[in-house]
């Protein structure tokens, strides 16, 4: 009883009822839950929202232990009849280390034991719970780099204490009706990226990039290659990221993720600035789970009092400019507290082999039985220049009828910079009809270097960054 889609039956008016599972399972199978055990498989949960959020995973389970001051975190694994041997011992390893180091971060913990559940032969995606994680783990990945878990791993057990012990306002625990829009999640998320790197960092374990230099161009350049990002504020686009159909920011796309991931970047290096490197985001995410875990959620408002009282300044700037308002983030502005610069380049797209890569800002959408309908996300891409929107039902291309987005994405895979695609469309006005040329398109390349001429201070707080301290 896992991650996916499920129905999930309760009493109205009951979810404060405490409930007993009573597992019925072949004898040669083992069982992992969060959930208290009163006996052999069984299991009481205190309410209804604790029962709803406590995964069980039963099988042919492998299964690990680790302590963090005396509390017990178990590391299981389901096995298939494919499943090949990996190192165990090193995956463990890694996943403890990042466990540490985030107790350390918020000095304590939210539970009275956790569980990672690891399942191969599943979709390596993973959901957060309030004391375990569920998540697909191939064995033959991991036979190959046994920290594959670990970036999602540690993005999901940081979960744990930034959006399960503390969450967003707008979160309610078991209910019937649609989770409304949230608008803090890009807090919720982003920060929580933002804290996978940097703690895998400070436990010394593999990260993608190779210095946080490096992330944060990356970071930089996937911020300004997209548009929406800084037509669309934080907390709009944290708005639409669930519960919103696809294509609700128009012909445009934003990331809630990145957006948080760069504020995250931005507030670090402000409160560093302003405290002279005696405070940083640790001690607004301390301050924040002290104020709200298990209390009623945070908004905008509270993360930003938390940041002043942290940093004895104000971020009203930033919240209105980004959070509240768009625009887009002055990088070269806060770098500049470090003793950096930003060089930005646009250059034409290409393949590894050197060759110009299509302009394929676009895709479709099924919404039920109403055929496949566009989804583009760049102003000026070739398919928006030709007339094309966002919402569009999509009828052919060059001639062929298309029903499905896998017949969609298999023509679009077959153009090439220079081909025409003719593009027939309905929408509420009538059809439309549409040649499109196939161009090429440009992104962003972003350098950061060292100010020659930077201050002792900007120095050291530079250093200090660079070290994940």
């Amino acid at each position: 009883l896992g991650g996916g889609p499920h129905t999930f039956l309760y009493v109205l008016g009951a979810e404060r009822a405490n409930a007993r599972v009573t597992v019925e399972a072949p004898r040669s199978w083992q069982l992992a839950t969060g959930l208290q055990s009163t006996a052999a498989r069984e299991f009481v949960a205190p309410d209804i929202a604790t029962l709803e959020d406590s995964p069980i995973l039963m099988g042919q389970l492998s299964e690990w232990r680790f302590q963090i001051d005396g509390v017990p975190h178990r590391v299981v694994y389901l096995r298939t009849a494919q499943t090949v041997p990996f190192d165990s011992a090193a995956m463990v390893a890694g996943i403890e280390q990042f466990a540490r180091a985030t107790v350390t971060l918020f000095g304590g913990m939210p539970y009275r034991e956790y569980v990672f559940m690891y399942e191969d032969g599943a979709y390596s995606g993973g959901l957060e719970h309030v004391n375990s994680v569920t998540m697909g783990a191939l064995s033959t990945e991991l036979a190959r780099n046994p920290n594959a878990v670990l970036p999602e791993t540690a993005h999901e057990f940081f979960h744990t204490w930034n959006l399960m012990a503390m969450r967003p306002a707008e979160y309610r625990d078991v209910d019937y009706r649609t989770q409304p829009p949230v608008a803090s999640l890009w807090f919720s998320e982003g920060l929580t990226i933002f804290y996978a790197d940097l703690l895998r960092r400070r436990a010394h374990l593999p990260v993608s990039d190779s210095t946080r230099t490096a992330r944060l161009e990356y970071l930089m350049g996937s911020y300004l290659g997209n548009a929406g990002n800084s037509r669309f504020s934080a907390e709009q686009v944290s708005r639409v990221a669930y519960n919103a159909q696809p294509g609700a920011l128009g012909d445009y796309s934003a990331s809630t993720h990145l957006q948080g991931e760069v504020l995250g970047n931005v507030l670090d290096i402000v409160v560093r600035a302003a405290t002279d490197g005696a405070r940083s985001m640790d001690d607004v995410m301390r301050l924040l789970y002290g104020r709200f875990a298990g209390r009623p959620g945070f908004t905008g408002h509270d993360i930003e009092r938390a940041v002043n009282d942290v940093c004895g300044c104000s971020v009203a700037e930033i919240f209105d400019s980004y959070v509240r308002g768009a625009g887009s983030v002055d990088f070269s502005r806060y770098l500049a507290l470090l003793g950096l610069r930003p060089t930005i380049t646009w250059t034409d797209a290409r393949n590894a082999n050197g060759e110009l890569l299509p302009d394929m800002r676009i895709r479709g959408w099924q919404p039920g039985e109403d055929g496949v309908r566009l989804i583009v996300w760049a102003p000026q891409s070739s398919w928006v220049r030709a007339g094309l929107h966002t919402g569009d039902r999509l009828v052919s291309i060059n001639g062929a009828r298309i029903t499905s987005w896998p017949e969609m994405r298999n023509v679009l895979g077959a153009l090439h910079v220079g081909d025409t695609a003719r593009i027939e469309v309905t929408r509420p006005g009538g059809p439309y009809a549409a040649t499109v040329k196939i161009g090429g398109w440009q992104r962003p390349l972003v350098s950061i270097t060292e100010v020659a001429n930077a201050t002792e201070k900007q120095r050291r707080l530079r250093e200090q960054w660079l070290d994940a301290r």
